[in-house]
């Protein structure tokens, strides 16, 4: 039966794990546990961003030292996408039977140990197979993080939360700035070996990090009406598969996410080096004026989102107002970005750029939040994993087929052109989600109030 609430039974941590204590008083019912969690896990996305970037801003300097093509560097991101993928849904099953922060903890430890791995490879090949095992690592953490946010922010807040989260995946912009800077100061080798030490410091902050009660975060939204149940078993990986299989929401916004991680996934990657090709920019302008600029734009783009979904629309639904916003956004950029591809000016390239990512921005805090809200929480870890999985595949893709059209016709711009129409079809995609997306997070809301009747 359900019961009052009760703050003692809902954290079950070592005393050290601090990060994450379940507050009390005015305000706690939107936030239960503080911004505390939300920082360390952006933070983790952050790092692991920035790491992954290193790449794309330090690729002239790889290719001048190898001597590989195009086709060869866009294959880079690819395969590392192809090896997450593979984890993708083993990572999910162990994200929601075990401890969330460890899995979390471990995972950077190895990101770190990665990439001085990367910045000490002696050949391409070694370096090449060095960077697909840190991206299978770099797979294992995002169900477990994914979920641990869901559990420790409601609906209310749910949002912003999952918002910066996924703001942090997107902002390659900044390991291109920090990359590119750092390559012309200390060579490849160097930018690798300085990014490693960030890690380690985020691995600390993950391991104090508490693990909230699987669910809590829902049943405190269904009227805080608490079970004293504890987390509910999952079950075979067969049978949350059969519960996730009927949840509409989850495949159009997971199509919509895989085809926006596929167009510009394939833009960030090559956005240096178009500029420096098409507009003449040095190595170190081209990584700060695009990346730059990218990040700015997806920073106030998600700022902007998440202010605006904090209440629904009138005549419709939160959940379903997060759905038009994020598939508009999606849409407008997609205008956007095909007006700038079009500029002689490297000045009105880098301000519709901007508007670009301002406007793609939209979709991440609120298709991530939805994802959240229509899937229970006992299945959490492998929705995301599913959502993974999907958006690893269109990451796998971008990259190569910008480098394959652009080794076929000579002209990266032209690379570029084919993730255009890619950009709108998953703004409608996104939209697809409107008439399902209400009625299934209710559903979720219900199962949490009457868990355990």
């Amino acid at each position: 039966m359900a019961i009052g609430f009760d703050p003692t039974s809902v954290v079950r941590a070592p005393r050290w794990r601090k990060i994450g204590t379940l507050r009390t008083g005015a305000g706690a019912s939107a936030l239960p546990f503080g911004w505390g969690p939300a920082i360390v896990l952006v933070l983790v996305a952050f790092v692991d961003r920035i790491e992954f970037s290193l790449v794309a801003a330090v690729l002239p300097q790889l290719q001048d030292e190898w001597g590989f093509g195009d086709a060869v560097a866009g294959s880079l991101p690819s395969a590392s996408a192809v090896a997450a993928g593979v984890l993708a849904i083993p990572a999910a099953y162990l994200a929601d039977r075990h401890d969330r922060g460890r899995i979390v903890t471990w995972v950077v430890v190895v990101w770190s140990l990665a990439t001085l791995g990367s910045a000490l490879a002696p050949t391409f090949v070694i370096f090449y197979l060095v960077r697909i095992a840190l991206a299978a690592a770099e797979a294992v953490d995002n169900p477990a993080s994914a979920s641990l946010l869901a559990d420790f922010y409601p609906p209310a807040t749910r949002s912003t939360a999952f918002g910066w989260w996924r703001t942090s995946a997107y902002l390659g912009g900044a390991g291109i700035v920090l990359g590119g800077v750092l390559a012309d100061w200390l060579g490849w080798r160097g930018a690798f070996m300085v990014m490693a030490i960030p890690g380690l410091v985020v691995a600390v902050l993950v391991s104090r990090l508490r693990e909230p009660e699987r669910g809590y975060a829902d049943r405190l939204a269904a009227h805080g009406e608490i079970t004293d149940l504890g987390d509910v078993p999952s079950g075979t990986l067969t049978s949350q598969l059969r519960r996730l299989a009927p949840i509409r929401t989850l495949w159009f916004t997971g199509a919509a996410l895989t085809v926006m991680s596929l167009s510009i996934g394939g833009l960030t990657f090559w956005l240096p080096s178009l500029l420096q090709r098409r507009y003449g920019l040095s190595e170190s302008a081209a990584a700060t004026a695009g990346g730059g600029m990218t990040l700015l734009g997806i920073v106030v783009g998600t700022l902007v989102a998440a202010i605006a979904t904090r209440r629904a629309l009138i005549g419709t639904s939160l959940a379903q107002w997060r759905v038009m916003l994020g598939g508009s956004g999606i849409l407008l950029g997609s205008v956007f970005i095909s007006v700038a591809l079009g500029m002689n000016s490297a000045a009105a390239f880098i301000v519709l750029l901007t508007v670009f990512a301002f406007f793609s921005a939209f979709a991440l805090p609120t298709l991530t939040a939805c994802v959240a809200d229509v899937v229970p929480a006992r299945d959490r870890g492998l929705g995301f994993g599913m959502l993974q999985v999907a958006a690893t595949v269109g990451g796998a893709i971008g990259p190569l087929l910008v480098g394959a059209v652009s080794d076929i016709t000579d002209s990266l711009t032209t690379g570029v052109v084919p993730l255009l129409p890619l950009l709108a079809v998953g703004g409608v995609l996104a939209l697809l989600a409107y008439r399902s997306v209400e009625h299934e997070s209710e559903r979720v809301l219900i199962g949490a109030r009457t868990q355990g009747e």
